[in-house]
């Protein structure tokens, strides 16, 4: 295990490092190699089925003009609600909770947390964890040559406490962690502010295993016209951290990726730099959305939720609005190899608590050495509870 530094010193380091990404860089053009961490010896390590597939096949051959959500406008600034400042979110240990001869870390979720951490983290991060990006082939589309090949592609959210801090000894995420899917059917990640994309929560409060078994698994089955079809099963391209921060009139999801160590072409096409961040809105149900983004049925929030949308259309998202399926959400292009507005509190911390851009660019580091004692690029099979043995090594490039 790397020595552990005084939360001083980790502060110091934090803030020199988001001091040397205020300025957007190209740092993370495709194919660059990303600074390895130090070498270190390996520690010892020992609902639903989807049965259903019209929610992630709504209008598969929509053109970019058809499902671009620009038919629908940007929300009005005045639609855009104020947010107040949150509380930590469910799974959080409230004040007091612990005595003062209990240890000051613990373990939730299989992931080792810190009051001290806690206490410095922005109050202005809403929520932060890691983050896996998959992509599904078309039908029958063994080898996918180009993004034209993909089906859809998605996003998993597996939130860790606001005090999570990674050690070398670590080990993979457990696989019971709760997650949320989220489908994005336009596929390409927005990267610019005239890019805007509506996706929606497929599944929530689903483990990570259950998440394998039932939805990324491939399949096949039988049909009327065409015999027997082969749903391909979908396939990691990268993983990171992430965090969900709220500045003035607007909610940010800032991210910054951990795998591949070096990306490549099909990274890039998905529309990921090795880090970034979206403006993110979520969608009053109460509204009818544009044709190509109707879903089948609206997401069963509860009274409480829906006050907090009232008449608007479009409100900054919150993480509780990702608990229930069905929600949308719109994803604004914002920042692309920096963090954007996403890495500042923009004076909505406390004066003791560190920018919330620090707070992920150490969160990643610790996922680095963590990834580094593991099985590097593979760790992100181990984290979704795959055999990496029956995988071939993350892709960076199509197949040609």
């Amino acid at each position: 295990m790397a020595p552990r530094t005084s939360s001083r010193h980790a502060a110091a380091k934090a803030k020199e490092a988001i001091a040397a990404t205020a300025e957007p860089t190209n740092k993370a053009t495709a194919g660059t190699k990303r600074k390895a961490p130090p070498h270190e010896p390996p520690l010892p390590k020992k609902e639903k089925t989807e049965d259903n597939i019209s929610k992630e096949d709504i209008k598969p051959e929509a053109t970019p003009e058809q499902a671009s959500i620009t038919s629908v406008g940007e929300p009005p600034a005045s639609e855009l609600e104020v947010p107040t400042k949150d509380e930590k979110p469910s799974g959080e240990h409230a004040p007091g909770q612990h005595s003062p001869d209990q240890k000051a870390s613990t373990e939730a979720g299989g992931v080792r947390k810190s009051e001290e951490r806690e206490n410095v983290v922005s109050s202005n991060i809403l929520e932060k964890g890691f983050i896996y990006f998959f992509f599904r082939p078309r039908v029958d589309v063994e080898d996918p040559h180009s993004i034209g090949d993909v089906a859809r592609s998605f996003f998993v959210l597996r939130p860790t406490p606001l005090g999570a801090e990674f050690d070398n000894d670590q080990g993979p995420v457990d696989k019971g962690a709760q997650c949320r899917l989220m489908m994005l059917p336009k596929k390409k990640f927005p990267t610019s502010s005239k890019e805007r994309d509506m996706g929606f929560v497929e599944k929530a409060g689903q483990s990570m295993q259950a998440l394998q078994e039932n939805f990324m698994a491939g399949k096949t089955y039988q049909t009327v016209t065409r015999g027997e079809r082969h749903t391909e099963e979908a396939r990691p391209y990268a993983e990171g951290v992430y965090a969900i921060t709220h500045t003035p009139r607007a909610s940010h999801l800032a991210y910054v990726l951990t795998i591949p160590s070096e990306l490549g072409a099909l990274q890039e096409d998905f529309g990921l730099r090795e880090r970034g961040s979206w403006l993110v809105q979520s969608k009053n149900p109460k509204f009818p959305g544009p044709p190509i983004g109707q879903l089948p049925q609206n997401p069963e929030f509860p009274e409480t939720v829906l006050k907090k949308f009232g008449d608007l259309r479009w409100v900054p998202l919150e993480p509780e609005f990702l608990e229930y399926p069905n929600s949308q959400f719109l994803m604004i292009g914002e920042a692309q190899n920096d963090l954007g507005k996403a890495a500042s509190s923009q004076g909505e911390k406390l004066p003791h608590e560190e920018e919330p851009g620090q707070e992920l660019e150490r969160l990643e580091d610790e996922n680095e050495h963590r990834i580094s004692t593991l099985s590097g690029d593979a760790t992100v099979y181990q984290d979704l509870g795959f055999h990496a043995k029956n995988y071939p090594k993350l892709p960076t490039t199509w197949n040609t």
